[in-house]
Protein backbone atom coordinates (compact mmCIF):
# COMPACT_ATOMS: atom_id res chain seq x y z
CA UNK A 1 0.00 0.00 0.00
CA UNK A 2 1.29 3.70 -1.11
CA UNK A 3 1.82 6.32 1.65
CA UNK A 4 -1.16 8.01 2.13
CA UNK A 5 -3.01 5.64 0.55
CA UNK A 6 -6.59 4.82 2.41
CA UNK A 7 -7.05 2.06 5.06
CA UNK A 8 -9.91 -0.35 4.59
CA UNK A 9 -12.21 -0.42 7.37
CA UNK A 10 -12.32 -3.29 9.61
CA UNK A 11 -16.30 -3.88 9.13
CA UNK A 12 -18.10 -3.24 6.35
CA UNK A 13 -21.81 -2.72 7.17
CA UNK A 14 -24.43 -3.47 4.89
CA UNK A 15 -27.78 -1.98 4.71
CA UNK A 16 -30.43 -2.29 2.82
CA UNK A 17 -33.36 0.37 2.63
CA UNK A 18 -36.40 0.75 1.06
CA UNK A 19 -39.46 2.89 2.62
CA UNK A 20 -37.35 3.63 5.62
CA UNK A 21 -37.16 6.72 6.37
CA UNK A 22 -39.20 6.97 10.07
CA UNK A 23 -36.29 4.46 11.12
CA UNK A 24 -33.48 5.00 9.31
CA UNK A 25 -31.50 7.60 11.21
CA UNK A 26 -31.96 5.54 14.41
CA UNK A 27 -30.60 2.55 12.58
CA UNK A 28 -27.52 4.54 10.86
CA UNK A 29 -26.63 5.72 14.34
CA UNK A 30 -26.52 3.17 16.11
CA UNK A 31 -24.00 1.18 13.58
CA UNK A 32 -21.74 4.63 13.78
CA UNK A 33 -21.73 4.97 17.62
CA UNK A 34 -20.15 1.81 17.64
CA UNK A 35 -16.93 1.57 20.64
CA UNK A 36 -15.33 0.12 16.64
CA UNK A 37 -14.48 2.92 14.99
CA UNK A 38 -12.61 1.17 12.29
CA UNK A 39 -16.07 0.55 9.81
CA UNK A 40 -17.94 2.04 7.21
CA UNK A 41 -21.38 1.86 6.51
CA UNK A 42 -22.75 1.19 3.34
CA UNK A 43 -26.65 2.34 2.69
CA UNK A 44 -28.19 0.51 0.11
CA UNK A 45 -31.47 1.82 -1.31
CA UNK A 46 -34.21 -0.04 -3.05
CA UNK A 47 -35.43 3.23 -4.92
CA UNK A 48 -37.49 4.00 -1.94
CA UNK A 49 -40.02 6.59 -2.68
CA UNK A 50 -39.84 8.54 0.69
CA UNK A 51 -37.22 10.60 2.11
CA UNK A 52 -34.55 8.13 2.67
CA UNK A 53 -31.97 8.67 0.32
CA UNK A 54 -32.16 12.34 1.70
CA UNK A 55 -31.75 11.46 5.11
CA UNK A 56 -28.62 9.04 4.50
CA UNK A 57 -27.01 11.61 2.15
CA UNK A 58 -27.28 14.24 5.17
CA UNK A 59 -26.01 11.76 7.48
CA UNK A 60 -23.06 10.73 5.35
CA UNK A 61 -22.34 14.94 4.75
CA UNK A 62 -21.24 14.85 9.11
CA UNK A 63 -19.50 11.47 8.40
CA UNK A 64 -17.32 10.43 6.05
CA UNK A 65 -17.18 6.63 6.64
CA UNK A 66 -21.39 6.36 5.42
CA UNK A 67 -21.39 5.83 1.35
CA UNK A 68 -24.74 5.75 0.25
CA UNK A 69 -25.68 4.44 -2.95
CA UNK A 70 -29.28 4.87 -4.21
CA UNK A 71 -30.76 2.20 -6.89
CA UNK A 72 -32.89 3.74 -9.97
CA UNK A 73 -34.90 0.90 -9.60
CA UNK A 74 -36.67 -1.61 -7.42
CA UNK A 75 -35.00 -5.08 -7.53
CA UNK A 76 -35.80 -6.29 -3.79
CA UNK A 77 -33.60 -6.59 -0.72
CA UNK A 78 -31.02 -9.66 -2.11
CA UNK A 79 -30.22 -7.50 -5.33
CA UNK A 80 -30.24 -4.38 -3.23
CA UNK A 81 -27.36 -6.21 -0.59
CA UNK A 82 -25.67 -7.02 -3.51
CA UNK A 83 -24.82 -3.90 -4.62
CA UNK A 84 -23.45 -3.00 -1.08
CA UNK A 85 -21.62 -6.24 -0.90
CA UNK A 86 -20.17 -5.16 -4.34
CA UNK A 87 -18.83 -1.94 -2.89
CA UNK A 88 -17.55 -3.23 0.73
CA UNK A 89 -13.86 -2.98 1.36
CA UNK A 90 -13.48 -4.54 5.12
CA UNK A 91 -12.33 -7.60 6.51
CA UNK A 92 -15.38 -8.27 8.00
CA UNK A 93 -19.00 -7.75 6.24
CA UNK A 94 -22.13 -7.18 8.54
CA UNK A 95 -25.79 -7.59 7.91
CA UNK A 96 -27.92 -5.06 9.78
CA UNK A 97 -31.43 -3.82 8.87
CA UNK A 98 -32.62 -0.18 8.20
CA UNK A 99 -34.98 -0.59 11.19
CA UNK A 100 -33.18 -2.03 13.49
CA UNK A 101 -30.47 -1.03 16.54
CA UNK A 102 -27.22 -2.48 17.56
CA UNK A 103 -25.41 -2.49 20.85
CA UNK A 104 -22.44 -0.24 20.69
CA UNK A 105 -20.27 -2.65 21.66
CA UNK A 106 -21.57 -5.24 19.57
CA UNK A 107 -19.24 -5.40 16.59
CA UNK A 108 -16.17 -4.99 18.79
CA UNK A 109 -17.50 -7.99 20.56
CA UNK A 110 -18.69 -10.15 17.40
CA UNK A 111 -15.28 -9.74 15.85
CA UNK A 112 -13.49 -10.30 18.63
CA UNK A 113 -14.72 -13.90 19.49
CA UNK A 114 -15.01 -14.82 16.23
CA UNK A 115 -11.18 -13.98 15.60
CA UNK A 116 -10.39 -16.01 19.12
CA UNK A 117 -12.35 -18.83 17.82
CA UNK A 118 -11.30 -18.65 14.17
CA UNK A 119 -14.84 -18.51 12.81
CA UNK A 120 -15.68 -17.43 9.58
CA UNK A 121 -19.32 -16.46 10.33
CA UNK A 122 -20.59 -15.03 13.63
CA UNK A 123 -23.95 -13.89 15.22
CA UNK A 124 -25.95 -13.11 18.25
CA UNK A 125 -29.52 -13.00 19.87
CA UNK A 126 -32.10 -11.28 18.38
CA UNK A 127 -34.69 -9.29 20.64
CA UNK A 128 -38.33 -8.18 18.94
CA UNK A 129 -39.58 -5.32 19.37
CA UNK A 130 -42.25 -2.85 17.87
CA UNK A 131 -45.71 -2.40 16.83
CA UNK A 132 -46.31 -6.32 15.83
CA UNK A 133 -43.77 -7.99 18.73
CA UNK A 134 -45.19 -10.49 21.53
CA UNK A 135 -46.61 -8.19 24.46
CA UNK A 136 -44.83 -10.58 26.71
CA UNK A 137 -41.08 -9.91 25.25
CA UNK A 138 -39.40 -12.87 22.63
CA UNK A 139 -35.69 -13.45 21.70
CA UNK A 140 -35.08 -15.49 18.33
CA UNK A 141 -32.72 -17.99 20.81
CA UNK A 142 -34.36 -17.81 23.95
CA UNK A 143 -35.73 -21.92 23.18
CA UNK A 144 -32.49 -22.78 23.25
CA UNK A 145 -31.76 -21.45 26.92
CA UNK A 146 -27.79 -20.69 25.07
CA UNK A 147 -25.57 -19.64 28.04
CA UNK A 148 -22.34 -20.33 25.96
CA UNK A 149 -21.49 -20.23 22.10
CA UNK A 150 -22.41 -22.33 20.15
CA UNK A 151 -21.17 -23.40 16.33
CA UNK A 152 -23.74 -24.23 13.92
CA UNK A 153 -23.09 -27.16 11.77
CA UNK A 154 -24.87 -26.88 8.00
CA UNK A 155 -27.07 -29.86 9.32
CA UNK A 156 -28.29 -27.56 12.37
CA UNK A 157 -28.68 -24.43 10.62
CA UNK A 158 -30.49 -26.21 7.88
CA UNK A 159 -32.60 -28.20 10.18
CA UNK A 160 -34.05 -24.77 11.50
CA UNK A 161 -35.75 -24.14 8.15
CA UNK A 162 -37.98 -27.22 9.07
CA UNK A 163 -41.12 -26.15 10.73
CA UNK A 164 -41.32 -29.61 12.45
CA UNK A 165 -37.75 -29.67 13.79
CA UNK A 166 -39.05 -26.70 16.65
CA UNK A 167 -35.33 -24.85 16.21
CA UNK A 168 -35.54 -21.00 16.07
CA UNK A 169 -35.06 -19.98 12.22
CA UNK A 170 -31.39 -19.12 12.10
CA UNK A 171 -31.90 -17.42 8.74
CA UNK A 172 -32.98 -14.81 10.70
CA UNK A 173 -29.37 -14.21 12.42
CA UNK A 174 -27.61 -11.06 11.64
CA UNK A 175 -24.71 -12.60 11.08
CA UNK A 176 -20.65 -10.86 10.25
CA UNK A 177 -18.97 -12.57 7.67
CA UNK A 178 -15.20 -12.60 6.48
CA UNK A 179 -15.18 -11.15 3.38
CA UNK A 180 -12.30 -13.45 2.30
CA UNK A 181 -14.75 -16.35 2.53
CA UNK A 182 -17.75 -14.22 0.86
CA UNK A 183 -15.27 -13.49 -1.82
CA UNK A 184 -17.27 -13.31 -4.87
CA UNK A 185 -20.49 -14.85 -3.09
CA UNK A 186 -23.42 -12.47 -3.48
CA UNK A 187 -27.46 -13.10 -2.68
CA UNK A 188 -29.81 -14.66 -4.90
CA UNK A 189 -31.90 -12.15 -6.43
CA UNK A 190 -34.81 -13.94 -7.29
CA UNK A 191 -35.33 -15.00 -3.43
CA UNK A 192 -37.55 -12.03 -1.75
CA UNK A 193 -37.84 -13.99 1.32
CA UNK A 194 -35.17 -16.50 3.17
CA UNK A 195 -31.97 -14.73 0.94
CA UNK A 196 -29.93 -14.64 3.79
CA UNK A 197 -30.18 -18.41 5.06
CA UNK A 198 -29.84 -19.35 1.55
CA UNK A 199 -26.25 -17.33 1.24
CA UNK A 200 -25.30 -18.30 4.59
CA UNK A 201 -26.43 -22.15 3.65
CA UNK A 202 -24.14 -22.10 0.99
CA UNK A 203 -20.85 -20.81 2.92
CA UNK A 204 -21.24 -23.29 5.31
CA UNK A 205 -21.72 -25.98 2.87
CA UNK A 206 -18.51 -24.82 1.55
CA UNK A 207 -16.35 -25.45 4.86
CA UNK A 208 -17.15 -21.95 6.82
CA UNK A 209 -17.24 -22.15 10.55
CA UNK A 210 -20.31 -20.33 12.00
CA UNK A 211 -20.19 -19.14 15.92
CA UNK A 212 -23.04 -18.13 17.95
CA UNK A 213 -23.23 -16.47 20.52
CA UNK A 214 -26.12 -15.81 23.23
CA UNK A 215 -25.63 -12.14 23.46
CA UNK A 216 -29.08 -10.07 23.14
CA UNK A 217 -26.97 -6.87 21.56
CA UNK A 218 -29.26 -7.00 17.98
CA UNK A 219 -33.12 -5.57 18.47
CA UNK A 220 -35.41 -6.31 15.69
CA UNK A 221 -37.94 -4.34 14.82
CA UNK A 222 -41.25 -5.89 13.94
CA UNK A 223 -43.84 -3.69 12.28
CA UNK A 224 -46.58 -3.88 9.61
CA UNK A 225 -44.23 -2.68 6.89
CA UNK A 226 -42.06 -5.44 7.49
CA UNK A 227 -41.55 -7.91 4.44
CA UNK A 228 -39.60 -11.15 6.30
CA UNK A 229 -42.92 -12.86 7.56
CA UNK A 230 -44.62 -12.45 4.59
CA UNK A 231 -45.49 -15.59 3.00
CA UNK A 232 -46.65 -15.75 -0.56
CA UNK A 233 -46.79 -18.73 -3.51
CA UNK A 234 -44.08 -16.23 -5.27
CA UNK A 235 -41.88 -16.73 -2.37
CA UNK A 236 -42.09 -20.18 -1.32
CA UNK A 237 -42.00 -21.58 -5.20
CA UNK A 238 -38.51 -19.22 -5.10
CA UNK A 239 -37.37 -20.75 -1.87
CA UNK A 240 -37.53 -23.97 -3.02
CA UNK A 241 -35.89 -23.63 -6.20
CA UNK A 242 -33.17 -21.80 -4.14
CA UNK A 243 -33.33 -24.97 -1.59
CA UNK A 244 -33.06 -27.75 -4.29
CA UNK A 245 -30.40 -25.51 -6.38
CA UNK A 246 -27.84 -25.88 -2.87
CA UNK A 247 -24.97 -27.95 -3.62
CA UNK A 248 -24.31 -31.50 -2.59
CA UNK A 249 -25.22 -32.34 1.14
CA UNK A 250 -21.86 -33.71 2.63
CA UNK A 251 -22.88 -36.16 4.79
CA UNK A 252 -26.38 -38.35 6.00
CA UNK A 253 -27.54 -35.78 8.64
CA UNK A 254 -27.45 -33.37 6.04
CA UNK A 255 -29.03 -35.00 3.75
CA UNK A 256 -32.05 -36.06 6.20
CA UNK A 257 -31.83 -32.30 7.14
CA UNK A 258 -32.09 -31.40 3.60
CA UNK A 259 -35.60 -33.81 2.73
CA UNK A 260 -37.29 -32.44 5.83
CA UNK A 261 -36.79 -28.88 4.88
CA UNK A 262 -37.82 -29.76 0.95
CA UNK A 263 -41.04 -31.70 2.48
CA UNK A 264 -41.91 -28.19 4.69
CA UNK A 265 -41.54 -26.20 1.78
CA UNK A 266 -43.94 -28.21 -0.74
CA UNK A 267 -46.25 -28.36 2.04
CA UNK A 268 -45.72 -24.52 2.46
CA UNK A 269 -45.90 -24.27 -1.42
CA UNK A 270 -49.70 -26.17 -1.28
CA UNK A 271 -51.18 -24.09 1.42
CA UNK A 272 -50.27 -20.51 0.14
CA UNK A 273 -51.72 -21.69 -3.23
CA UNK A 274 -54.55 -22.89 -1.08
CA UNK A 275 -55.03 -19.71 0.33
CA UNK A 276 -54.43 -17.80 -2.94
CA UNK A 277 -57.00 -19.42 -4.53
CA UNK A 278 -59.67 -18.58 -1.57
CA UNK A 279 -58.64 -15.14 -1.35
CA UNK A 280 -59.22 -15.06 -5.57
CA UNK A 281 -62.60 -17.25 -5.23
CA UNK A 282 -61.17 -20.09 -7.21
CA UNK A 283 -62.89 -22.58 -5.73
CA UNK A 284 -62.03 -25.65 -8.30
CA UNK A 285 -58.54 -24.92 -7.16
CA UNK A 286 -59.20 -24.45 -3.73
CA UNK A 287 -61.84 -27.35 -2.98
CA UNK A 288 -59.58 -30.34 -4.05
CA UNK A 289 -57.18 -28.50 -1.42
CA UNK A 290 -59.60 -28.39 1.44
CA UNK A 291 -59.95 -32.47 1.32
CA UNK A 292 -56.07 -32.66 2.38
CA UNK A 293 -56.11 -32.93 6.48
CA UNK A 294 -52.61 -31.09 6.49
CA UNK A 295 -53.98 -28.13 4.86
CA UNK A 296 -57.42 -28.26 6.99
CA UNK A 297 -54.30 -28.36 10.06
CA UNK A 298 -52.42 -25.37 8.86
CA UNK A 299 -55.73 -23.19 8.29
CA UNK A 300 -56.95 -23.82 11.75
CA UNK A 301 -53.15 -23.27 12.69
CA UNK A 302 -53.21 -19.84 11.31
CA UNK A 303 -56.66 -18.86 12.71
CA UNK A 304 -55.62 -19.50 16.02
CA UNK A 305 -52.07 -17.33 15.57
CA UNK A 306 -54.26 -14.84 14.76
CA UNK A 307 -56.59 -14.83 17.43
CA UNK A 308 -54.28 -15.16 20.12
CA UNK A 309 -51.99 -12.07 18.50
CA UNK A 310 -55.07 -9.93 18.22
CA UNK A 311 -56.07 -11.13 21.65
CA UNK A 312 -52.70 -10.00 23.48
CA UNK A 313 -51.96 -6.89 21.07
CA UNK A 314 -55.66 -5.65 22.56
CA UNK A 315 -55.78 -7.16 26.05
CA UNK A 316 -53.62 -5.70 29.17
CA UNK A 317 -49.53 -6.05 28.93
CA UNK A 318 -48.77 -9.33 31.02
CA UNK A 319 -46.41 -8.88 34.22
CA UNK A 320 -42.67 -8.86 33.02
CA UNK A 321 -40.33 -9.71 36.48
CA UNK A 322 -37.68 -9.81 35.34
CA UNK A 323 -35.26 -12.87 36.64
CA UNK A 324 -33.05 -12.59 39.38
CA UNK A 325 -29.96 -12.65 39.43
CA UNK A 326 -29.70 -10.41 35.89
CA UNK A 327 -26.60 -11.95 34.26
CA UNK A 328 -23.93 -9.03 33.64
CA UNK A 329 -22.44 -8.99 30.13
CA UNK A 330 -18.97 -11.63 30.36
CA UNK A 331 -16.13 -10.82 28.36
CA UNK A 332 -16.48 -11.22 24.84
CA UNK A 333 -16.97 -15.13 23.45
CA UNK A 334 -17.10 -16.31 27.41
CA UNK A 335 -20.21 -17.82 28.84
CA UNK A 336 -23.05 -15.80 30.42
CA UNK A 337 -23.62 -16.67 34.27
CA UNK A 338 -27.40 -17.80 33.19
CA UNK A 339 -29.17 -17.56 30.40
CA UNK A 340 -29.43 -13.69 29.31
CA UNK A 341 -32.50 -14.51 26.42
CA UNK A 342 -35.16 -14.78 29.21
CA UNK A 343 -33.84 -11.53 30.68
CA UNK A 344 -33.88 -9.99 27.50
CA UNK A 345 -37.29 -10.75 26.67
CA UNK A 346 -38.60 -9.38 29.83
CA UNK A 347 -36.70 -6.04 29.22
CA UNK A 348 -38.58 -5.76 25.68
CA UNK A 349 -41.89 -7.02 27.41
CA UNK A 350 -41.49 -4.05 30.34
CA UNK A 351 -40.53 -1.66 27.70
CA UNK A 352 -43.59 -1.57 25.91
CA UNK A 353 -45.22 -0.53 29.46
CA UNK A 354 -42.42 2.45 29.76
CA UNK A 355 -41.11 0.71 33.03
CA UNK A 356 -37.03 0.08 32.45
CA UNK A 357 -35.21 -2.38 34.74
CA UNK A 358 -33.41 -1.69 38.36
CA UNK A 359 -31.13 1.06 38.27
CA UNK A 360 -28.46 -1.56 39.32
CA UNK A 361 -29.07 -3.47 36.24
CA UNK A 362 -26.28 -4.56 34.24
CA UNK A 363 -25.86 -1.69 31.38
CA UNK A 364 -26.67 -3.97 28.82
CA UNK A 365 -30.37 -4.20 30.05
CA UNK A 366 -30.37 -0.23 29.97
CA UNK A 367 -29.51 -0.17 26.59
CA UNK A 368 -31.87 -2.56 25.47
CA UNK A 369 -34.68 -0.83 27.42
CA UNK A 370 -33.83 2.13 25.60
CA UNK A 371 -33.57 0.63 22.25
CA UNK A 372 -36.72 -1.26 22.68
CA UNK A 373 -39.23 2.02 24.38
CA UNK A 374 -38.06 4.50 21.85
CA UNK A 375 -39.31 1.49 19.18
CA UNK A 376 -42.53 1.01 21.29
CA UNK A 377 -43.20 4.77 21.66
CA UNK A 378 -42.61 5.33 17.53
CA UNK A 379 -44.74 2.15 16.46
CA UNK A 380 -47.35 3.55 18.18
Amino acid sequence: MSAGAAIPPLVSVVMANFRGAPHLAAAMASVLGQTETRLELILADDASDDDSVAIARGIAQGDDRVRVIASPRNSGPAATRNLALDAAQGTWIAVVDSDDLIHPARLARLIAAAEAADADIVADDLVYFGAVAEPNGRSLLQSLALSAPMTLTPALYLRSNDAAAALPHFGYLKPLIRREVLAARRYDPTLRIGEDFDLVMRLLLEGARFLLLPDPLYAYRRHAGSISHRLSVDTVAAMLAAHRALPPMPDPETRAAAAAVDRQLRLSLRYETLVADIKARHWRGALPRLADPAMILRLVESLRDRRRHRAAQAGALPDAALPSPIPDMPASGSPWSLPPAPVAAAVAARAARDEGPPPQAPAWTHWLAAATTAGQKRAG
